[in-house]
Order: C-alpha cells, then sequence, then structure tokens
C-alpha cells in the first residue's frame, strides 16, 4: 500500500475498507446464500408454509368457538324458555313472535359470524322464527333455508341430541344445536348460517395457497379450489399439522384441531413456485452484482479521488502554508460537492479573520505604544516624579497656598492617568471624569475666568466602561486648537445614550475652517503616515484607532464643524459590555 510520512493515505485506506467491508462480504454472502437456496429452500419453505398455516387455522378454530359459545346463549338463557312456557299459558303466538325475534335480533343481527340465525320449536316446526345480519340482503337466505334447507335441518336436529351438527347446502354452511328444556329433552332447534367469508378468512390468507378444503366434523367446506378426496391423496388427520410435498413445487398441509363440542380438519394445497422463481432471479442477481464488483469498485474510487480526496490534499496544502505563517491564504479551485465548498468557504473566511486578527493585534499594539509614548519617555523614574509632587504639596498645605495644593493634586491625578500604574486600561466613565476635571483645574488657573465650561451628562452613564485616557485627549486638543489662539471661549461637554451607543461630545467656539476639518479627517484616517504629527496630534488618532480596534469600526471619533461654526468633536463607543 501507498503511505505517507503519517501513515497510510486516505485513498489507499478507502479501497481497502471497501475490500474488506464490501467486496468480500458480498462475495460470503454470495457463496452462503447460493449453498442455503440450493440445499435448504424446500425445508425453510415448508416450515414457513406450516407455520403460516397453523396460524390461520387457530385463527379459524378461535372464531368457530366464539360462534359455538355464542349459540349456546340461546340454550342458557331464559329469554326463550319463559316465552315459550308463557305461551302455553296465554296462546298469544303475536307476543310468542316479538319476544322470540326481539331476542334473536339482539343477539345476533349484529354479530359478522352470522348470516341468518332461525329457530323453531319442536311442536310447531312450521313457524320460523328468524333475524339476519344488517349487511346481509336476508330476502333470498331465508327463502332458501325454507324451500331447501329446513326439512333438512330437522332431520338432523333429530339425531344430535346435546351435539352440534353442520350443513353444507350448495356451499351454504349451517350450524344446528337443539335447545334443551329443563328435562335436558329438546324442545327448540337453533339453526345460524356461517358467514365463511369472515370465519375463515384467515385460512384463504396462508401464503402460496391455492385449494382450502376443511371439515367441520365431516361436513365438508371448500374455500378456495376444488374440494380435496381424501381418498385420492391418501390423507389421515393427525392432531396439529403435517407437512406433505406434492411434486415439485406444491405441498399439502393437513392436519385436526380438537374445538369445542366439534373437530376442525383442514388441507391447504400451495404452490411456491413464484417463490422458486424468485429465488432464480436472485441467484442471477448475485452472479451480477459479482461481475460489477470490481467495476464499481473503481467508480467509487475514481469519486472518491475527485471529491474526497483532491479536495483535502489541496486544503491540506494551504493549512500548511498558514502554519509556516502566510495567513490569509485563499483556496481558490471550485470543487464539484456542496459540502467542500462550504469548507472551502469556512477555510477562506477562517484564514482571513485569522489574517485580521493578528493584524488588529499588530495595531492594536502599536495604539497602546503610541497611547504611552509621552509617559514613556518622562518614565525614568515615575515613582521619583510622584514623591517629587507629594513634598512640593505638603510644602505648598504648609504654607497655605490651597491653589498650588489643588494644582499639584490635580498634575499628580493625571499623572497616575498617563502611568496607568495600576494596570487598569477599562475604567468607569466617572473615573475618565475625573481626570478630564483634574487638565481642566489645570487649565483653569492659566485662563481663569475667559474659560467657561458647560457639562450635560446623564447620571445613569457614569457607571459603563470606556478606555482609560479617552475622553482628556479630545478636551486637550478642543483647548489647544480652539481656546488657547483666543485665550479665551466656551467648552461644552456631553455624555449621553444614543439606542446602543454612548456619545461623548466636545464642542468649543473656537475657529475652524473646512480646511482643518479636511486635515483632520486625513489625520484619523487609518492609512494615514503621522510618524511626524505632534504629540496632540498623536493623541486624538491614538483614541480613534484605539476605539475601532476595541469596539469595531462602527465606533471612534468624528471632529466636525456644526452650524454655529463651533468645532465638535464627537466620540461613538458601543455599549457592549461583554467587551469591558
Amino acid at each position: 500500500m501507498k503511505k505517507t510520512h503519517k501513515g497510510i493515505s486516505l485513498k489507499w485506506g478507502l479501497i481497502s475498507i471497501i475490500v474488506a467491508c464490501w467486496i468480500l462480504p458480498i462475495f460470503i454472502i454470495s457463496v452462503v446464500t447460493g449453498y442455503y437456496i440450493t440445499h435448504n429452500i424446500n425445508d425453510q419453505i415448508a416450515g414457513t408454509i406450516t407455520s403460516s398455516a397453523n396460524n390461520s387455522v387457530r385463527i379459524a378454530v378461535n372464531r368457530m368457538d366464539t360462534a359455538i359459545s355464542s349459540s349456546r346463549y340461546a340454550s342458557y338463557n331464559p329469554t326463550i324458555k319463559d316465552a315459550y312456557s308463557s305461551f302455553h299459558q296465554t296462546k298469544d303466538v303475536n307476543a310468542l313472535y316479538d319476544r322470540i325475534t326481539a331476542f334473536l335480533s339482539q343477539q345476533y343481527k349484529y354479530d359478522d359470524k352470522f348470516l341468518i340465525t332461525t329457530l323453531y320449536f319442536n311442536d310447531e316446526p312450521s313457524n320460523i322464527y328468524y333475524t339476519f345480519n344488517v349487511a346481509y340482503n336476508a330476502t333470498f337466505g331465508v327463502r332458501e333455508y325454507r324451500d331447501h334447507v329446513h326439512e333438512m335441518v330437522q332431520k338432523l336436529a333429530a339425531t344430535l341430541g346435546t351435539d352440534i351438527g353442520f350443513l353444507n347446502v350448495d356451499g351454504r354452511i349451517y350450524m344446528v344445536r337443539n335447545i334443551l328444556g329443563s328435562d335436558y329433552k329438546p324442545y327448540a332447534v337453533l339453526t345460524m348460517q356461517l358467514n365463511t367469508a369472515s370465519m375463515f378468512a384467515s385460512i384463504k390468507n396462508v401464503v402460496w395457497e391455492t385449494d382450502t378444503t376443511i371439515w367441520l366434523n365431516s361436513t365438508p367446506v371448500v374455500l378456495n379450489g376444488t374440494q380435496f378426496s381424501l381418498q385420492k391423496i391418501g390423507v389421515t388427520f393427525p392432531e396439529g399439522s403435517k407437512t406433505l410435498q406434492n411434486g415439485n413445487n406444491h405441498f399439502l398441509i393437513s392436519g385436526m384441531n380438537q374445538g369445542a363440542a366439534y373437530n376442525f380438519s383442514y388441507i391447504i394445497g400451495v404452490d411456491s413456485s413464484p417463490l422458486v422463481e424468485e429465488l432464480s432471479g436472485f441467484k442471477n442477481t448475485l452472479v451480477w452484482m459479482m461481475l460489477f464488483m470490481l467495476p464499481l469498485l473503481g467508480i467509487v474510487v475514481w469519486f472518491f479521488s475527485r471529491n474526497v480526496s483532491r479536495p483535502i490534499d489541496r486544503l491540506i496544502v494551504e493549512a500548511k502554508n498558514i502554519e509556516e505563517g502566510n495567513f490569509g491564504v485563499q483556496v481558490t479551485d471550485q470543487f464539484h460537492n456542496l459540502e467542500f465548498r462550504y469548507l472551502t468557504d469556512a477555510f477562506n473566511s477562517m484564514s482571513y479573520k485569522l489574517k485580521y486578527q493578528f493584524d488588529r493585534i499588530y495595531k492594536e499594539e502599536l495604539a497602546l505604544r503610541d497611547a504611552r509614548i509621552m509617559a514613556l519617555q518622562s518614565q525614568i523614574n515615575p515613582h521619583f516624579l510622584n514623591n517629587t509632587l507629594e513634598i512640593i504639596n505638603w510644602e505648598a498645605r504648609l504654607s497655605d497656598n490651597v491653589k498650588v495644593s489643588r494644582m499639584i493634586e490635580a498634575l499628580s491625578t493625571m499623572l497616575d492617568a498617563a502611568l496607568d500604574r495600576k494596570g487598569k486600561p477599562i475604567v468607569h466613565v466617572s473615573e475618565e471624569m475625573m481626570y478630564v476635571d483634574a487638565y481642566l483645574y489645570i487649565i483653569s488657573e492659566r485662563l481663569g475666568k475667559r474659560l467657561t465650561v458647560k457639562k450635560e451628562i446623564d447620571p445613569a452613564l457614569l457607571d459603563l466602561y470606556v478606555p482609560r485616557l479617552v475622553l482628556q485627549p479630545i478636551i486637550e486638543n478642543a483647548v489647544e486648537h480652539g481656546i488657547q489662539p483666543q485665550q479665551k471661549g466656551v467648552i461644552s461637554i456631553r455624555i449621553y445614550r444614543e439606542e446602543n451607543n454612548l456619545i461623548f461630545e466636545v464642542e468649543n467656539d473656537g475657529v475652524m475652517t473646512p480646511e482643518d476639518e479636511k486635515r483632520i479627517e486625513q489625520l484619523l484616517s487609518a492609512d494615514y503616515d503621522a510618524a511626524n504629527e505632534s504629540a496632540n496630534s498623536l493623541g486624538i488618532r491614538n483614541v480613534n484607532q484605539r476605539l475601532k480596534i476595541i469596539y469595531g469600526e462602527n465606533s471612534g471619533l468624528t471632529i466636525k464643524i456644526n452650524r454655529k461654526g463651533h468645532a465638535v468633536s464627537r466620540i461613538i463607543i458601543a455599549i457592549d459590555q461583554s467587551k469591558q
């Protein structure tokens, strides 16, 4: 087998699996099946037929037992006996007729095992009381019973005693039984025409059945085909079932079941030729399968190589390129199946996002470097600077110079913010405003009443998080470029919420020309080279870059001229605390 440096290739592994799990099993199955069909099929057919016949006969016998139980109810129930006794006292023929027919109708009219149920009393055999199944047209059946069956029923009933008898008249099967009085002597006869289509339907459904004859006691009933002659075929009725092969694909199933007060015997003829023909076709199918296995194997290998192995190899090559540091590589091949098209798109998207993430991390590092560049330049010994400021502050307090003391405290606050000694790049809006207030206090001491600061801040937003020193550089820029040239002015600070964004606005009434606006737009552009810009310009550019890196392209800084001609610096921060 062809091997790579890491193991067996996918293509040759697939071929091995196909041979082991497809070709070899099919070959073994074909040989075993051929042997099974050749040597054991007749036994299997006989077993299948016998099992089907046993189940079908069992159902039919249960139905017959139920029918006999239903017929016994006429003897056990006192309705007929009471009606007959009452008639002897009242001689009311109509009352007798009503009670007997009502009883028969109630018990047997809706029983699908019987088509017609009749009753007569031995002392008045010509008066026949009857009912019929609701689904059966009784007009012809009742007339046939009167004209051809009633006389035979009387003769049979005279010989039955407590037994049950059966009559077959032109294919119609009648079950006859005597109704006994308290002296155990017959005083009436109940006759029921059996619904053979319903009662023996299970036997008619025996697999591959062609001819069926059953015997109720000695009365034959032909359910399908022609009646079997017992003498001709030499069949006796054993208890249970017995299967005999009568010719190549012909079988006879015979048996006898002892029912409730009767014997149920049967012979079922079966022709299994259709099955044998199907099995012959199956043999041919196995041969053709063996012939086509090798071409099919070739097709499977070709299909797998074209649609699976080749795309995987291509993806592996590009994955190695990424592993070597070539982020952003793209797979340009157009594969033929949807799954690998999806995987290709996902791979290309992953490669692009990976490159984007590395670029983003790189830019973020640059932004953080620029944010701290001024502090780093003066960070020869920040601890010394803070200690020095603290000593000066104490000296100012001892001299009762509150103004100098407060300026030193404000400067110390701004120095802490710039150095970020606590390592907190993200702070509350309230803390950011503390830095802003410290800066404004120092500036206000320089400009005095010439500087006016207005604040419009939503208190509900003070607990939200923002990057450290995101607002102070904007206010410093407004002072340096808007207020300082005129040595006076008004700065308005607004903090509010706009849908899912936190908005900082810093407005000053200084002069800002369209050229200044264009230059600021260029400065804030991602492609602009700001290497030669001043520290103040670098500060606002750094704020814009940090916001876009942390919160996405929809966040950032813009500086525009409003309708009053004032410069408005606007910071947009997405309110998504999961990123804080």
